[in-house]
């Protein structure tokens, strides 16, 4: 079948092969105003519940129980695949019609560029039919079929170092000033300052000729005045302090204590052997100042202009940092420590993650302006002079990380592949690996061994999805700009991973861990979910058109719309709700058991949390949805699934022998229909009981109630990060905030209680916290 792509022009008209039929549409709720520019986005800091979950893949629990006999080795053990040379005598074959009718809209097809915009189109043939290509129906299915039966992720590409994640300021209180150098042993070690007693002292650098402590001095420097000029201007001040304080310089300063903290107001001038001042405080703190030696730390790019650097990475910041040791005799003192091949590798990753992040906005339109451990991708790895701040460990005393940065990223323990080898998920490396759902769909090993053959290299599955017949379709052309599709970011953590019981990694005593506490030895990997929405499915949050307002909604910060055209897509077509689509699913060699599972997940009724269940005559049983095409986490692609009215025909190998003996029949004429009851579940009663089933179930219902399924907002998600404040002999105080560090609720729950962030602190509590933040401890001073 031929297909073409029609790419939108705005302001010229669209065909469309049938108009939606108003009666098919859901309906919008009385009061709400229609369409996507008025569409008002869920509330931030209201219960809902996430867009993205995670179903628990518990395959050492499910081999175990298949090794033991209490469930089928069919559906839960590895084992290389049943080749195609023959039919076996024990084993079905047949076909099976699916009906497949569309409740949330359908936006899939290949992306085009046009005027700047980004469009997707669904795919027509010349009759003006869609096009659905059958791999997306039989990878709708596989990802269902996975989920039942515990089996290996198909794709796992990368990931192969532990992640980093953007740590809560309240996380760099405990941290303490360090510099890289080269042990006598060749070796890198690290030089500790701490300070003026020990006290773990930074001083700050003030980096803004307007605002900060101090007032700035305009005489006293050897700076050339322009004509008629009497003193110097204090822009030529500040940047003539900027020279003589460059990053990594080592330095002579006199710092001037004030508050909590002490500011560098004068340096040591090599020319004329003095010290050049200036900033001034208060008379008694100035006579307070003492002398210290130490290295310049600046986190911003070096300036192109005259402006602020600093300021220049966010509005408050005013001060960079001079790293310095001072003993009681007002010399030069650093601690010397060995820094393990561990934590030299964690600081490798944490520089290699903003290394990728310079290479990501090379060429780019950006707002944000890069630190300076961003700016360099030459800096691939530890070097002699880098200026760190380090952690130690609290029990032991020796280094536990080096950062770069104060407030930034930090390193994981494993790595996301780690994790996936010891929970035994990773694709398949030969053919005695073959999970239950590799077997059906078929594989292709992705590095097999040299000189591999037959299974160790791929294998043809024995489930074929024949033409899909899109005649039911209803195609709509009202354009439709997308909110920002985000990518899956691991790094998050709290979604992607469970415990050995399929439920979220806590504490012991229940609390949220803390977020160095995820990615480590005993936690596994979860499959990806989109809950249904079922809101949607009620006729609930749709604008005129029956179209989630939520899918249009772009995310936004601080009560401001993050709003960016080059990463959203713009739907130049999509498929309603109620469109019927159709098409034959062809099996081959299926065992009894693996038909009985193919059947379950074709069943919409079995796809519901027993909870849910609604019993008694003359109601109508409650059903779950699969999901396809782009845009999951708002609200798209939910298709009920079912097999046809006597659209169950098999044969087994053993008749099928007979009839071709008799010449009275062949594969793919078969004529004997099975009712689906025929096919049931191997220990279904025991399965409707394990996590990953009740996950599938709950993702695949979706949640009754008013809370909506929505993104964490980026306004929650930051509060979500909070963390209790340290102090600077306690590194362990970085546990979260109560109420803090929430995940989404897992699947498997009963009842799924929705995230509850509570309410949204108001702007002066904001600017109070901040405030706070600034200046209840130096090391958190901007």
């Amino acid at each position: 079948m031929s297909s073409k792509n029609n790419t939108p022009k705005p302001g010229s008209p669209r065909r469309a092969s049938k108009a939606p039929d108003p009666q098919s549409q859901p309906q919008t709720t009385p009061g709400t105003v229609p369409g996507p520019r008025n569409a008002q986005a869920f509330p931030n800091f209201k219960p809902f519940h996430s867009a993205v979950n995670r179903i628990p893949v518990l395959r050492t629990r499910s081999t175990n129980e298949a090794a033991s006999g209490n469930l089928s080795p069919d559906l839960f053990a590895d084992s290389p695949a049943l080749g195609h040379d023959h039919l076996h005598p024990d084993r079905w074959s047949g076909s099976i019609d699916v009906e497949m009718t569309v409740r949330t809209p359908l936006v899939f097809g290949a992306q085009t560029e046009h005027d700047g915009k980004t469009y997707v189109n669904v795919p027509v043939d010349d009759a003006d039919n869609p096009v659905i290509a059958p791999t997306m129906v039989k990878g709708m299915i596989s990802r269902a079929y996975e989920a039942l039966t515990c089996s290996r992720f198909r794709l796992f590409c990368g990931h192969d170092e532990p992640l980093t994640y953007r740590a809560d300021p309240a996380m760099a209180s405990p941290l303490i000033a360090g510099r890289i150098t080269t042990g006598s042993d060749g070796q890198l070690a690290l030089e500790l300052l701490r300070g003026r007693h020990g006290d773990n002292d930074i001083g700050l650098i003030r980096d803004d000729p307007e605002k900060g402590l101090g007032t700035l001095i305009l005489e006293g420097h050897p700076i050339t005045l322009g004509p008629g000029q009497k003193e110097p201007s204090s822009q030529q001040v500040w940047i003539r302090f900027r020279n003589l304080l460059k990053h990594g310089q080592k330095v002579g300063v006199k710092l001037t204590p004030c508050n909590d903290c002490c500011i560098v107001t004068q340096v040591y001038n090599l020319s004329s052997k003095e010290f050049e001042r200036f900033f001034s405080l208060t008379p008694e703190q100035d006579a307070k100042s003492f002398l210290a030696i130490g290295y310049v730390c600046r986190t911003a790019q070096d300036a192109h202009d005259n402006h602020p650097p600093s300021k220049a990475l966010y509005a408050d910041k005013h001060y960079e940092r001079f790293f310095f040791s001072v003993s009681d005799s007002g010399k030069f003192s650093p601690e010397h420590r060995i820094l393990t091949s561990s934590v030299l590798k964690a600081y490798e990753r944490v520089i290699n993650s903003y290394r990728s992040e310079h290479a990501s906005l090379e060429g780019k339109p950006n707002q944000r302006v890069l630190n300076r451990a961003s700016s360099g991708p030459e800096h691939l790895a530890p070097r002699d002079g880098d200026l760190v701040f380090v952690r130690l460990d609290d029990e032991s005393g020796e280094v536990a990380e080096i950062l770069p940065t104060m407030v930034g990223r930090r390193s994981y323990d494993r790595s996301p592949r780690e994790l996936a080898e010891e929970q035994d998920v990773l694709p398949l490396a030969k053919a005695a690996e073959a999970s239950p759902a590799d077997r059906l769909f078929g594989y292709v090993v992705n590095s097999p061994e040299d000189g591999a053959s037959g299974g160790d290299v791929a294998a043809r599955g024995r489930i074929v999805v024949g033409p899909v017949d899109s005649t039911g379709a209803l195609v709509s052309t009202k354009e439709k700009q997308l909110a920002p599709l985000l990518s899956p970011k691991p790094s998050s953590a709290r979604r992607f991973l469970t415990d050995k019981d399929g439920l979220t990694p806590k504490e012991t005593d229940e609390k949220p861990l803390r977020r160095d506490q995820y990615f480590t030895d005993g936690q596994l990997l979860g499959a990806a979910a989109y809950p249904v929405h079922r809101r949607l499915l009620e006729g609930e949050d749709l604008d005129s058109d029956g179209f989630p307002k939520q899918a249009t909604t772009a995310a936004s910060l601080g009560g401001q719309q993050q709003s960016n055209d080059s990463v959203r897509l713009t739907a130049g077509s999509w498929l309603a709700s109620g469109s019927v689509l159709r098409c034959t699913v062809n099996f081959t060699n299926l065992s009894c058991d693996e038909l009985g599972a193919l059947v379950w997940v074709l069943t919409p009724e079995n796809l519901v949390p027993p909870e849910e269940r609604t019993t008694g005559e003359g109601t109508q049983s409650p059903v779950g949805y699969l999901r396809m095409g782009l845009g999951k986490p708002l609200g798209l692609g939910t298709i009920e699934v079912r097999i046809a009215k006597d659209g169950l025909r098999a044969v087994c190998g053993d008749d099928l022998a007979g009839l071709y003996a008799r010449l009275d029949g062949c594969l793919g004429q078969e004529k004997c229909t099975y009712p689906l009851s025929h096919f049931p579940l191997p220990n279904e009663d025991t399965l409707r009981e394990e996590p990953w089933v009740r996950a599938l179930q709950r993702a695949a219902f979706g949640y009754t109630g008013e809370p909506p399924v929505r993104y964490m907002s980026l306004d929650e998600n930051k509060k979500n990060n909070q963390t209790e404040s340290g102090n600077q002999t306690d590194s362990g105080n970085r546990d979260p905030k109560p109420g803090r560090g929430l995940a989404p609720t897992d699947l498997c729950a009963e009842p799924p209680e929705p995230i509850d962030m509570g309410s949204a602190p108001q702007q002066g509590q904001r600017s109070q916290q901040r405030q706070r933040g600034q200046q209840g401890n130096h090391h958190k001073r901007r």
